[in-house]
């Protein structure tokens, strides 16, 4: 087992919230290593953060414990979570689909409830902080050496998320904006894998929010116009539409869920 764990949260950074897991973390387990992956994702917001949980794992060691809280049912009757993927790595999570993208990208190994309170951190649990009562004290106890089957029982049924899927055909892809990042660069759910016709310098026919673009296929940013829209296959094998320099989602009108639709 790593002595890593990764944290991954809506908690913001200019409250109290993070540093109180931390140190929940280190109260169990002070030889732990914390590395923070991302705690400004957009409050409340789950099927957003599945897709950014995934991609910010990626590249994590086997055996890193990620702690991943977007979790609005805080407090209800949802279960809590430990799961292992195919991957090995470890994620403490609410069961409410934020696990949907990484488990889709990783493959299930092991799901266990988290039930046992033998975990938690010592005194009474809050019902609005579970992160810190009971996430983060039992991925302390995981990076120390305690089991997965110690958590509790074998998890049945996971909630997974309904994810939007790309259609590619052979003169035609539709899909749809999965994410606007902070560049303004507009990712979608196009597989640049089911692309490998197109050649970079072609003028591609794409269709968002109902009007019709003609932009650059390009294989780097770099090689792109000032100020006009061009696609390529970004890092993690998407089709994006973006602008040097500019913001693609503001000049387009983009938004997350917006249809897309490609002229092969």
């Amino acid at each position: 087992m790593s002595n890593l764990i990764a944290l991954f949260t809506d908690f913001g950074s200019g409250d109290p919230y993070v540093a109180q897991l931390k140190g929940a973390i280190k109260t169990i387990h002070p030889e732990s290593e914390i590395l923070d992956l991302s705690h400004e994702n957009a409050a409340f917001d789950i099927a957003t953060a599945s897709y950014l949980l995934a991609k910010s794992t990626r590249t994590l060691p086997a055996g890193t414990v990620i702690i991943a809280v977007v979790d609005p049912g805080v407090g209800s009757s949802r279960e809590a979570l430990v799961v292992r993927t195919q991957a090995g790595r470890i994620y403490v999570a609410p069961d409410n689909g934020l696990l949907t993208e990484v488990l889709a990208r990783e493959g299930l190994s092991e799901a266990r409830y988290l039930q046992n309170p033998k975990l938690n951190l010592p005194g009474s649990s809050s019902a609005t902080f579970h992160a810190r009562d009971i996430f983060g004290p039992a991925a302390a106890h995981l990076v120390s050496g305690v089991s997965l089957d110690t958590c509790g029982p074998k998890a049945d049924k996971i909630i997974r998320l309904p994810r939007p899927l790309a259609t590619v055909m052979a003169n035609q892809a539709k899909g749809q904006v999965l994410y606007i990042d902070h560049y303004g660069n507009i990712l979608t759910n196009i597989p640049g894998s089911e692309l490998t016709k197109l050649k970079p310098g072609q003028l591609l026919s794409l269709t968002l929010r109902g009007k019709i673009l003609s932009i650059p296929f390009l294989r780097t940013y770099a090689e792109a116009p000032t100020d006009r829209p061009f696609a390529l296959i970004n890092s993690d094998g998407e089709l994006e539409i973006a602008i040097t320099k500019g913001h693609a989602a503001k000049e387009l009108g983009a938004k997350g869920g917006d249809p897309v639709v490609l002229k092969l």
